[in-house]
């Protein structure tokens, strides 16, 4: 049974998942205890999730041994059902055999090519036994690694070859640190080897710490006095991946997370937009907790936020790629908001200022020109028309992405790759299926998330086909 450690945004409801799923609580905060009411263990955990500060709508699930992580990945992605994923290949402290081709590159097994961290590399056809330090987890990042061996424990980095002891900013207490270098230097030869403490060993039972490092000392100098053989995995470091969670998939925590605490509807979309939205959350939660409202207001606070949307500033849409990073589509000006039960209508436009080509439409725009977007929280379907200054329809491109979501900053989703335009007088066309075929392949993106995308995809086609 393997520990987790979960932090962020979605501490409460993915700590609940987990724990059903047969994983242990470990390091939980004493608010997390408050709620979830399970027993919670002390001890180092195997695997740390946490919402990502500079990219909310996702989570980073890292740990070893690799089967922890992978599954609890596994276990909130059936939970969830909407997401995405994008799993580093190899891991972070993985021990790989390589082939050196010059230039401090080296190639990995599998024929991916990484950057070789080093003052000296090896000339092109030279075997070289090197540790990942850094994973390729979206398009066009490349994959980092080091000459020698590192082997990541509970409590413990050792390196080989390496010198002397260092220690996770996280300890604090000179003592400990005092205490475990002392054992340390009476067990391990520091003199090749280095070993890093990490933070858990604050917890740990110091001579299971010590334990640890001298086992771990000992196969990472067996490993480094050994000649790189074929290309190949030589010892399995942490998985890494991150897992995106789109408005789908955060509904679903809403409603595990108010099986042990009020919770408003839309909580973790609104908490994920930002210190103002949190805030809101916590003052509509408190209301609910004391009886002054009900769990819709979450949709009201949605409407309420989509209506002053842009008032510090212009409005963007943020475009999240599934495979890494996001587009910024903008700036557009709030034309209207409008709310049908639980789902808000907003109105956007924009006015071109340099000539181009609409991307899809294969048609000119000029300056002055027109954008007018359609954004609802309840369709898979972001609605474009573009019209040209004498109030002409030059074509239609609805982008096929998962429910908007609403900051005070602008919207966001998720992009599902497929497209359907329309130029007037002609039938609508479908744009890149191909590349949602090829991400639902390569497990990017969840089945249900495919399946939806081809269903609303049909409709965007039935709807603009109804359009001149």
């Amino acid at each position: 049974m393997y520990r987790v450690r979960v932090r962020g945004i979605y501490a409460t409801a993915l700590s609940l998942i987990l724990y059903r799923r047969g994983f242990i609580l470990a390091d939980a905060s004493e608010v997390l205890k408050s709620r979830v009411r399970v027993p919670t263990s002390d001890a180092a955990p195997h695997v740390t999730v946490k919402s990502l500060e500079d990219s909310p709508d996702e989570v980073l699930i890292l740990g070893s041994p690799w089967e922890a992580g992978a599954g609890v990945e596994e276990a909130i992605a059936r939970e969830v059902g909407y997401y995405y994923s994008r799993r580093g290949r190899y891991g972070l402290y993985t021990v790989i055999d390589a082939e050196s081709l010059g230039g401090c590159r080296v190639l990995l097994p599998g024929g991916v090519e990484a950057r070789l961290q080093a003052d000296e590399c090896p000339g092109p056809g030279e075997r070289i036994r090197v540790t990942i330090v850094k994973e390729a987890l979206g398009r066009g990042e490349e994959v980092r690694a080091r000459p020698g061996v590192s082997i990541v424990g509970e409590y413990v980095i050792v390196s080989a070859p390496g010198s002397g002891v260092s220690f996770s900013e996280h300890i604090r207490s000179g003592e400990l640190r005092a205490e475990l270098t002392v054992r340390a230097l009476e067990r391990i030869d520091t003199g090749r080897v280095h070993i890093r403490f990490r933070s858990s060993a604050r917890s740990g039972d110091l001579d299971a710490v010590i334990r640890e490092a001298e086992e771990l000392a000992g196969k990472a100098l067996e490993l480094a006095n050994t000649s790189p053989g074929e290309p190949g995995i030589v010892w399995r470091g942490e998985y890494i991946s991150i897992l995106g969670l789109p408005l789908p998939a955060k509904e679903r925590l809403d409603r595990v997370r108010r099986e042990v605490y009020p919770t408003i509807d839309m909580h973790h979309t609104l908490k994920a937009g930002g210190d103002r939205e949190s805030m809101i959350v916590d003052y509509a939660e408190e209301a609910s907790r004391t009886g002054s409202c009900t769990e819709e207001a979450g949709i009201d606070a949605v409407y309420f936020i989509a209506s002053r949307m842009g008032q510090k500033g212009r409005i963007y849409i943020k475009h999240i790629l599934p495979h890494g990073g996001h587009l910024r589509i903008g700036p557009f000006n709030l034309e209207s908001v409008s709310r049908a039960g639980r789902c808000v209508k907003i109105r956007l436009s924009r006015v071109f200022r340099s000539p181009g080509v609409l991307d899809g439409l294969g048609v000119e725009k000029r300056p002055g020109d027109r954008g007018v977007t359609e954004v609802d929280t309840c369709s898979w379907i972001t609605l474009h028309t573009y019209i040209d200054q004498a109030g002409r329809v030059l074509g239609y491109y609805a982008n096929i992405n998962t429910p908007a979501e609403v900051s005070l900053s602008g919207v966001r989703y998720t992009d599902l790759y497929i497209d359907v335009v329309k130029k007037p007088g002609e039938e609508a066309r479908v744009l890149d299926r191909d590349q949602l075929e090829e991400a639902h392949r390569a497990g990017l993106i969840s089945g249900s998330l495919y399946e939806e995308a081809l269903a609303w995809a049909e409709r965007a086609a039935n709807r603009l086909a109804s359009l001149d």
